[in-house]
């Protein structure tokens, strides 16, 4: 499951959703809102393949630990 969607943020533009708070996603402190179509798409796909990266450490770790 991805962790971040998109939510149309008034007319063309579009903020970065974090499905596990519901809030609209940041970055450094900068909420990612009222972002051009592609300039989300991008970002969203950067975020969830962070998300991806962090989760995939997560469970390695707990594998490592447990031996």
């Amino acid at each position: 499951m991805r962790r971040y969607n998109l939510r149309l943020d008034g007319e063309a533009k579009w903020k970065i959703v974090d499905r596990v708070t519901m809030r609209t996603a940041e970055l450094g402190g900068v909420a990612l809102q009222r972002l051009p179509w592609a300039e989300a798409c991008d970002m969203i796909s950067i975020l969830n393949s962070l998300s991806a990266i962090e989760s995939a450490s997560r469970d390695y770790e707990a594998l490592t630990a447990a031996e």
